[in-house]
């Protein structure tokens, strides 16, 4: 009998146990973690640690009694009970706090969404702002300089396009890695959007900042593995410091921006950022919202430079030269706004109006008994878009033009751009009937295999070559090889740029078929083109009246 309560004594002071330090462990450890931080529930929190060492208390009191009295099984079953109600509070107690921690870490990763990118990982926008902020509150206080470089990706639209943008993004994550590996642990590198990404360097003047643009630059050129080739991207970058260029962070970023765009526009990796580049943006600005309305305010005009055929003598096309009839800034040249036009996406328009006003007027000619070709020049823009030979079509039925009396001049830089997608719409185009000119040749890089296989019938030697070649040997040669390969390629030869009689005379010896220029005709407007042609001596009937 005694055994049987000394068992029963001795369960119950170790269930009175187990209980007192389960609610001990509450109180010490998860109730006063929550207790201690500041938060709306705390106060409730204060008042459950409160019962908490109550129950403690009561726990012990009922301990001491079981150890100096004899226990029977009612107080066996108590104890037991304080037990389950010491495991329910552990519970509660340990499940708050679990929620609370998933909950705190569902915050922190919110928050780090929040201030960075998902692909690269690297600084967004925002977060890259606040660093910025910080620098500069940094630098005014130690009297230290600190640089924004600001550097876009070159052919990464090209890479994005001919592989796809899972490719595109991977790009993207190797560029990242090389940027945060080439710069220092105390610089920020973010990303600013697309290929954009905006570097902070604390504590760094503009010496500084252009070694380690020159660094990056060298990594970033570093050809990328995919699919056992090298792709290679190079970088257009833009510097500002503060305190001389800028002394807030959103200047600082602009003229970044601006210098950026600078380089890119110069074809070079870097540029600082100075004032006259602010004055230039703001007048591209002014002139691209102004551009917008040309089009829509019929601004726009075309003049025609004539193309004469060596064989006959006689006027066999003419080139459509778009020009801008600005109210206050006169005349302008395609030199001035055809860039723009590309960088802000209104080329399609642009080239559209061109398209159909150009076959406007050839129509007129063609009724009048005057059946010249008429050559249109086109962006890669163009080309990059599907529905472009659709549209080509359309405009070649609405005039009732043929095919054949369409002449659409591709640059040769162009075609090296992209060529899946250029070779896709060429192929489309040449498939309506539609004449293709590779113009500018020689200023490009166009390997001759390529040149072999492009469904081009006409080849324009770039004007730098034609007006030179007389002065220049090695111009010459250019223009003499020129010749001679394109004629064993079945293709025709057109010179532009011809300005004597010289130069006129010595392509003619060597075989050029079509020559156009300021020796010939200015480009002009169609009433002055008609009356030029009235009275000149560019006239073969035979030539330009057949069908």
């Amino acid at each position: 009998m005694l055994s049987h309560l000394f068992s029963i004594s001795t369960a119950s002071i170790i269930v009175v146990v187990a209980a007192t330090i389960l609610l001990t462990y509450s109180l010490f450890f998860p109730v006063r973690i929550l207790c201690r931080e500041e938060h709306t529930l705390s106060f409730w929190w204060k008042i459950l640690g409160l019962f908490v060492l109550f129950f403690i208390c009561s726990f012990m009191a009922f301990g001491y009694m079981l150890i100096i009295r004899a226990v029977s099984t009612t107080e066996l079953l108590m104890s037991l009970i304080l037990l389950s109600g010491s495991i329910f509070v552990f519970l509660v107690v340990r499940l708050s706090m679990m929620s609370i921690e998933g909950i705190k870490k569902s915050a922190a990763k919110e928050q780090h969404r929040a201030l960075h990118d998902d692909l690269t990982g690297l600084p967004n926008r925002l977060l890259l702002n606040d660093r910025i902020d910080h620098g500069i509150l940094v630098a005014e206080r130690h009297q230290e300089s600190m640089a924004i470089v600001m550097l876009d990706l070159n052919r990464f639209k090209e890479i994005n396009d001919a592989l796809g943008h899972f490719y595109g993004d991977y790009v993207l994550q190797e560029i990242a890695a090389r940027l945060r590996e080439t710069v220092r642990k105390s610089d920020t590198v973010a990303r600013f959007g697309g290929d954009e990404f905006a570097i902070v360097l604390p504590n760094s003047d503009l010496e500084q900042a252009i070694a380690i643009c020159q660094k990056i630059s060298a990594s970033i050129e570093e050809p990328i593995l995919i699919e056992g080739h090298n792709v290679s991207v190079g970088m257009s970058a833009g510097i500002s410091t503060f305190p001389e260029h800028a002394r807030d962070s959103e200047t600082l970023l602009q003229h970044a921006d601006v210098a950026m765009y600078e380089a890119k526009r110069n074809d070079i990796t870097f540029v600082v950022y100075s004032h006259d580049q602010n004055n230039d943006t703001w007048k591209r600005l002014v002139l691209i919202g102004e551009l917008r309305n040309a089009i829509r305010n019929k601004q726009l005009t075309l003049h025609y430079q004539p193309k004469i055929n060596f064989i006959g003598g006689h006027l066999c096309g003419v080139e459509a030269l778009v020009r801008w009839e600005h109210p206050e800034k006169g005349t302008l040249g395609p030199d001035t706004f055809i860039e723009l036009s590309e960088q802000t996406g209104m080329i399609n328009d642009l080239t559209y109006w061109v398209l159909n006003n150009s076959l406007e007027q050839c129509a007129i000619w063609h009724k009048e008994g005057l059946k010249i070709n008429i050559s249109v020049n086109l962006s890669i823009k163009n080309l990059q878009d599907n529905k472009f030979p659709d549209t080509v079509q359309s405009l070649l039925k609405t005039w009732q033009i043929k095919p054949k009396y369409l002449t659409l001049e591709i640059t040769e830089t162009s075609m090296m751009i992209d060529p899946k997608r250029v070779n896709k719409s060429i192929e489309k185009l040449h498939e309506i009937g539609v004449k293709i000119a590779i113009d500018d040749y020689g200023a490009g890089y166009s390997s001759l295999s390529y040149l072999r296989n492009f469904p081009a019938i006409e080849v324009k030697i770039d004007k730098s070559f034609i007006m030179n070649m007389l002065t220049n040997e090695e111009d010459a040669i250019i223009v003499n090889s020129t010749i001679d390969l394109a004629h064993n390629m079945g293709m025709q030869v057109v010179a532009e740029g011809v300005e004597s009689i010289d130069v006129s005379n010595s392509l003619e010896k060597q075989g050029c078929d079509i020559i156009q220029g300021f020796h010939i005709c200015k480009p002009l407007p169609v009433a002055e083109f008609n009356d030029w042609f009235k009275n000149s001596l560019w006239k073969n009937p035979r030539a330009y009246r057949s069908n």
